[in-house]
């Protein structure tokens, strides 16, 4: 955990920083900022309240807090240490003072445990490890938590479409695969309407899913979302 940020750079994910432990420690400040980006693009703004489920060391929520307005940003994880890590080697603690974020730190899988009605929920790399059973239970709280035209952003990875229901419980930093028909039906049968995000992601596939149909992108918005940065050119040494 003392590791600087260079050295923790040759990690591997799940190790013990908290840079590492929330997954490759070089994507770090690619997963914040396109998290970052799919909110901006699906109309964040800074009066929004916004539940960053299994926070993590704040990866995005190092950038959320500054920019939302006071206690409007929640978050979520069963890792206390990854919170203070994170608020203590990234965000700092006057940010705390001056935002006030609240901070649950339990593994229930629920997020009414702030007595809020949220405008965006983020499950970035939650389904990615969560069984059947978990996955549901998420969805489930997030549709209730959830305001009538709010947002549940979820990453999943995609597997093909006969793929098996795959096993229950926790599993990290191992994946579980999900077959699109799955994710979808799993989303459905708690009331939500769900689309595929085009949003580039280095592992898994984006989802949007709300209770109200209408807050979704249309189609024809869709063709304009990317996430995919474009590579710096730069001079060829002299």
């Amino acid at each position: 955990r003392s590791l600087s940020v260079d050295e923790a750079a040759k990690l591997r994910a799940g190790d013990d920083h908290y840079r590492a432990y929330v997954g490759p420690p070089q994507r770090y400040d690619f997963m914040g900022l396109s998290q970052i980006g799919i909110l901006f693009a699906l109309d964040l703004k800074e009066t929004d309240k916004v539940l960053d489920f299994g926070c993590g060391s704040l990866r995005a929520g190092r950038m959320l807090i500054p920019f939302l307005r006071e206690e409007c940003y929640f978050g979520i994880d069963s890792n206390r240490w990854l919170i203070d890590d994170g608020i203590d080697r990234e965000l700092g603690r006057d940010a705390i003072d001056l935002k006030r974020p609240r901070f649950s730190y339990n593994d229930d899988f629920n997020c009414a445990v702030f007595n809020q009605q949220f405008d965006f929920i983020m499950a970035q790399s939650i389904v990615t490890h969560a069984g059947p059973s978990m996955a549901r239970a998420l969805f489930r709280t997030a549709f209730d938590s959830l305001k009538q035209d709010g947002l549940l952003l979820l990453s999943y990875v995609r597997g093909t479409a006969d793929t098996s229901m795959p096993p229950d419980g926790w599993s990290y930093p191992d994946n579980i695969v999900y077959s699109p028909d799955t994710i979808m039906s799993m989303l459905g049968d708690v009331g939500f309407a769900a689309v595929e995000i085009p949003w580039f992601h280095p592992g898994a596939q984006w989802v949007a899913a709300s209770p109200n149909a209408e807050r979704l992108p249309t189609r024809e918005a869709l063709t304009a979302f990317a996430g995919q940065p474009i590579p710096r050119r730069r001079p060829d040494p002299k």
